[in-house]
């Protein structure tokens, strides 16, 4: 018999799939496709983490919003630089400005916040 995935199971699955995806994008110079991979890893921690506590989080302000008090409640304000740093990732799919060098920096950055928010989900 097959288990189902819970909510916050399938978006932390979906956080390190975006996050080995966006590695590869980047190392084939994709780096529209690669942003926007790092973006999605970062979001899917944040929805992991919000559905493990069962707050809401289909809307972007309610993850940025999560994201602010996590940070706040663990004194880490580099959350708030990487989430930056997502946020420009994300706006690079619209505008494919960033490097291949920036993404590749950044990826360190993303996996940092991708693994300090699933560290703190609800069990």
């Amino acid at each position: 018999m097959q288990s189902i995935e819970s909510l916050p199971e399938k978006h932390t699955r979906l956080a390190y799939q975006m996050l080995d995806d966006a590695r590869a994008e980047i190392a084939n110079g994709d780096t529209v496709q690669g942003g926007e991979k790092l973006w999605g890893a970062a979001s899917h921690a944040i929805k992991a983490y919000c559905a493990s506590l069962g707050t809401p989080h289909s809307r972007y302000a309610q993850r940025r919003q999560a994201l602010r008090e996590l940070a706040d409640r663990l004194g880490n304000p580099s959350l708030r630089e990487h989430f930056g740093i997502a946020l420009s990732c994300h706006a690079n799919f619209y505008n494919d400005w960033l490097e291949q060098e920036d993404l590749a920096e950044y990826v360190g950055y993303i996996e940092e916040l991708v693994n300090i928010v699933l560290g703190q989900r609800a069990e």
